[in-house]
Order: structure tokens, then C-alpha cells, then sequence
């Protein structure tokens, strides 16, 4: 009953079979009214019949001559002569004559064309077709006689009939067709009008979802893919907010600083600060720069790729010391737990994750603060866990932390630099090299943050470009 191929089948032979239900009882109907319409000329010609034979053969006997005129014509009769006398011929003559009433007698014998209705009991089946009395002259005397057909007549016109039967069919199966389909487009209609909508950028459409059916699991993924697509432009207007923001506030550091050099007052010492903070801020321009531009290639899925087999822990080794003066300026210490292990992979890209997470440790770890890698292998699978003991994640942000521009500290100073792509451009390369990172679920994230990233020794079948 789930499936809309089932509902559309049974629906097609329910209204079939209510069709021709429907045709069958109408037509049968105006069969028996044709047949009604022409039971009173048959049986005035039978009438007439038995009179004209009468006075062609005058017969000896009234019963034998009325009992053939039965068998020929197949008719019940009952003849009563003015004087009294019965004469009864056919199987149903004896309950034709208990239907006769005294009144219908005397309006017969007055010369008066009478109807009489055969009753039979509930079990008899098919109803019995009505009587006929008329005044009758056989011989020398005048009778009342009283004519009734064995059965309707069965001559009714066979093309009427056909055709009949052929337009009621057409008739109720177009109407039952019409609301079926009704009900089948309706919901059709509903998602057209959605996607429509969609289209043109309203999200937050929703189809009702009851239907157990295809069209329901239609419908259900349209209402996923309508959050989706609102969570994503959400995303969009997001990105965009953050970018012109990242870079607009560097641009409005060098036109300030820029503008303020042209003054004669200036001393050497402020304009050789002046043209410091510029170049600063023109190289967060240019990182910032970078770093969409391997976003936006890392997700067309056209960066270069190049895997091949190396030493991970010489690789993490190689990543703490190019970054020691760094943590060596804040009095940190870096520690180092790692195992011997191959990994194929693109060095370069692989690279990438590793300055990315070491920097944001070194960022929000305190001076004398502590750093700490550790690099297991099991099942195939490279393990690296980065700790620190910085001020850590909030539950709020843990969710969100992977996402591009998203800052849990938002009260840092952007002099520290980053502009929030870091996690998003190593979560992305991770991803694709078939691995996985996350923050770990059974780290203390209030006492500092702890990432896991996982990354299969094995090459991939695929990879990106």
C-alpha cells in the first residue's frame, strides 16, 4: 500500500471494476424498461391472435383449444365467460387467477382494458412480468381474458444496448478518472510550485510529508534538500560577510597608513612604522588570498595531487622544528610521542595540516605553555593526537569549529593574525585523502584542545585532480 505503483494500479482496476459495475446495473436497467415498453403489444397481439384462431378452427373443447394458444405463444391464461365458467391455461395461470380481483373482473366484462400485477414470493427469482384483461368474443359469447407472458421479452434492440453500456462505461470511468488523477497530480502541483520557489530563492518552503508512498519520499527529500539549500546560502552570505571583512579591514589599514605617510611632519621612526604596518597588512591580504584560492581548488577537486610513500613522523618532526622559533619566543614547550610509520600521501598537502594545527596551538597555548604530538598506527590507519594546554573550546563552538571564518575567540586581537580558514583548508585536505579529524570526544576541551586525525597508510584509488 506504500508503494505509488501499487496505488496506481489498484486505483485503474477499481475504477474499471465500479465502471462496468455501474454500466451493468444502468444498462440492465434500460433493458428491462425496453423490455416493459414492449410487454402490453405483445400481449394485445397474443389476445388477438387467440381470438382469430378461435374463429378460424372453432374448436370442440375451450380448455384443450386455450392450453395449445399456451404452449404456442408461452402465455398464462385465464378465461371467464360472462355466465361464470374458468377456463385456466399454463403453469402460472393458477397464480394469475388468484391475483384477478372482482373489481378488475367487472371492469373487463364492461369492456375496459385492465393491468394486473403478478406478485411473487422473495425467493422467486427473476419478478414476474404483469397481466393483461381485455373483453374478448370466442364464439357466441364474451369472455374476460386474462394474458400473461411466461417472461419478459428478451428481442430488446442488441446495438442500443451496446452502445449504451459503451457511453455509460466511457462516461463513469472518465469521472472516476478525473478524480483520481486529481488526487495523483495534486501533490505534484505542490512540489512544482515548491521547487519553483526554490528556485528562485525562497528556502524555506516545506511540503507536507504524510504520504507513505514514492511521492511522500519525494516530497521528504525536497524538504531536506530546501534545509540544506538555506543552510548553505546561509553559509554563502556568511563567507561572503567574513571575506569582505577580512579584507577590509587590512584595506583600511594601508589607506590610513598610506594616507598619513604623505605628511611632511612625519619622522623617520614613524614612517618606517607606518610602512611596517603596511606591509603587514598586505600580507595578511596575501595569505588571506592564498588560502581561498586552495579552498576554492581544493573544492573543485582540481588541485594537484601527487601521493607517494615517506616517513610521517620525520615529516611532524621537520613541521616542530621549522616552527621553533616560534614556540621558542613564547617559552613553550613542544613534545614529540611518535612511532615509526610510512604513509602515502601528498607530502605537500599533508604538510599543510600540520602547520596549520601547530600554529593554532602555538596561538592560543600561553607562554610556558605545553604542545604535545603523538603518532600511533593501527588498522592500517595513521593516528596523530595534537594537545594542548591552552584556554580550550567552549561547547558551542565545537560544532562549528571546522567551518570557514568561524573564530571561537572572537575577542582576539587580529593582530595575532589567521583569518579563521586554517581547520577548514587541513579538514578538507584530511577529507581528501580519505581520512577523518575531529576534536577528541574524551579530551577535556575546557583545559586545552585536542585533535585527532586519522589518515590511512594505504593509497587511495582516488584522489584530487
Amino acid at each position: 500500500m506504500r508503494s505509488l505503483y501499487f496505488r496506481i494500479t489498484a486505483t485503474f482496476l477499481l475504477i474499471v471494476i465500479i465502471s462496468i459495475g455501474v454500466a451493468f446495473l444502468f444498462t440492465n436497467q434500460m433493458f428491462k424498461s425496453d423490455a416493459r415498453g414492449q410487454l402490453p403489444g405483445q400481449i394485445d397481439s397474443a389476445i388477438e391472435r387467440i381470438e382469430q384462431l378461435y374463429a378460424v378452427s372453432a374448436p370442440a373443447s375451450m380448455e384443450q383449444f386455450l392450453q395449445e394458444m399456451s404452449k404456442q405463444l408461452g402465455q398464462n391464461i385465464v378465461a371467464i365467460s360472462v355466465r361464470g365458467t374458468l377456463v385456466r391455461a399454463g403453469e402460472g395461470s393458477e397464480r394469475l387467477m388468484g391475483q384477478i380481483t372482482r373489481e378488475q373482473l367487472s371492469n373487463v366484462l364492461g369492456g375496459y382494458r385492465v393491468s394486473v400485477n403478478v406478485n411473487r414470493t422473495e425467493e422467486e427469482r427473476p419478478p414476474a412480468p404483469f397481466a393483461i384483461g381485455r373483453l374478448v368474443r370466442l364464439g357466441n359469447m364474451n369472455w374476460a381474458m386474462f394474458v400473461q407472458p411466461n417472461r419478459f421479452p428478451q428481442n430488446s434492440n442488441f446495438i442500443w444496448t451496446a452502445v449504451t453500456l459503451l457511453v455509460t462505461l466511457l462516461i463513469v470511468g472518465s469521472i472516476l478518472i478525473l478524480v483520481a488523477a486529481r488526487y495523483l497530480v495534486k501533490p505534484l502541483k505542490l512540489m512544482t510550485s515548491a521547487a519553483r520557489r526554490m528556485a528562485e530563492g525562497d528556502f524555506t518552503v516545506r511540503l507536507p510529508a504524510r504520504r507513505g508512498d514514492e511521492l511522500g519520499e519525494l516530497a521528504d527529500g525536497m524538504n531536506k534538500m530546501a534545509l540544506s539549500l538555506s543552510q548553505l546560502e546561509m553559509m554563502r552570505q556568511d563567507f561572503v560577510s567574513n571575506v569582505s571583512h577580512e579584507i577590509q579591514s587590512p584595506l583600511t589599514s594601508i589607506g590610513g597608513f598610506a594616507e598619513a605617510l604623505r605628511s611632511e611632519e612625519l619622522t623617520e621612526k614613524e614612517r618606517n612604522r607606518y610602512v611596517s604596518i603596511i606591509k603587514q597588512e598586505s600580507t595578511r591580504l596575501s595569505r588571506l588570498s592564498e588560502n581561498l584560492l586552495k579552498l576554492a581548488s581544493l573544492d573543485s577537486q582540481q588541485h594537484p595531487y601527487h601521493p607517494a610513500s615517506y616517513r610521517l613522523d620525520r615529516q611532524l618532526r621537520d613541521v616542530v622544528l621549522a616552527c621553533e622559533p616560534h614556540w621558542v619566543a613564547k617559552r613553550q614547550t613542544v613534545e614529540l610521542m611518535m612511532e615509526e610509520t610510512v604513509l602515502t600521501a601528498d607530502e605537500d598537502l599533508i604538510s599543510q595540516v600540520w602547520f596549520n594545527l601547530l600554529a593554532n596551538s602555538m596561538k592560543f597555548a600561553p607562554e610556558g605553555g605545553k604542545i604535545s604530538f603523538q603518532l600511533t598506527e593501527r588498522d592500517d590507519k595513521a593516528t596523530v593526537r595534537i594537545s594542548d594546554s591552552g584556554v580550550g573550546i567552549a561547547e558551542e563552538d565545537r560544532e562549528r569549529i571546522f567551518e570557514r571564518f568561524y573564530k571561537a575567540d572572537v575577542s582576539r586581537d587580529r593582530s595575532q593574525g589567521g583569518s579563521g580558514l586554517g581547520l577548514s583548508i587541513a579538514k578538507k585536505i584530511v577529507e581528501i585523502h580519505g581520512g577523518s579529524i575531529m576534536l577528541d570526544p574524551e579530551a577535556d576541551q575546557n583545559v586545552g584542545a585536542c585533535f585527532v586525525i586519522q589518515l590511512p597508510l594505504c593509497p587511495l584509488s582516488e584522489g584530487v585532480g
